[in-house]
């Protein structure tokens, strides 16, 4: 099934408008299929895998075992560039050590991409993230048994968190109350972005809005 979204635009303003949220109706339609890579459900999972040993510096883990453990279990290439510079620091800058402890919300969005968690951009992280991608062991069979939810369902995210990280910078800019939380809707933004295949480099996924 082909996506049209335009018409995916327009039902995503509307669904926004009748909960009381403003809405950008200059903003473009998300990019068209043809024009992205998406990743694949191995990848996804790989992905997560990695991501829930990185986290572990915003929670006192001893960076050497997280370090041992990515690569025992094959994960370090699925650890980006600048992950990896955090990794071997000594102590990490506030900045990056704020945006660690956003880190669940990106892993929340890729485990909804394989469907295997419900995602409400409401609420912060789901308390069960943490016994679907149970770290120190082997992700082998996690990895293998992977299964993409259909990129339609992608798309209509996609272009949701597009819209909602537009209204939340609006509120932070002009001093009002929003009814989502910005960091919330950046990183699961991010996250399914790089699922669709905006770019293959995480740490270069565009965030304009």
């Amino acid at each position: 099934m082909i996506m049209n979204l335009r018409t995916l635009k327009i039902q995503n303003e509307s669904k926004l408008l009748s909960e009381g949220i403003v809405v950008n109706p200059n903003l473009p339609i998300i990019e068209e299929l043809s024009e992205v890579s998406p990743r694949i459900a191995s990848d996804v999972a790989s992905r997560i895998c990695a991501m829930s040993y990185v986290v572990g510096l915003a929670f006192d883990a001893v960076p050497e075992h997280l370090i041992q453990n990515l690569k025992q279990y094959s994960l370090w290439g699925f650890v980006t560039e600048q992950e990896q510079e955090l990794l071997l620091l000594e102590q990490i800058p506030k900045e990056e050590f704020n945006e660690l402890t956003w880190m669940p919300e990106s892993i929340q969005a890729l485990v909804w991409s394989l469907g295997l968690i419900g995602m409400d951009h409401h609420m912060y992280c789901d308390d069960k993230l943490a016994s679907i991608v149970p770290p120190y062991c082997d992700p082998a069979g996690f990895i293998k048994n992977a299964e993409l939810k259909p990129i339609t369902q992608i798309q209509e995210q996609c272009d949701l968190l597009y819209r909602l990280h537009w209204y939340s910078k609006h509120c932070r800019i002009n001093g009002i109350e929003c009814l989502y939380d910005e960091s919330i809707i950046s990183e699961r933004r991010k996250a399914l972005d790089w699922v669709y295949g905006v770019t293959v480099n995480w740490d270069d996924i565009p965030m304009d809005t």
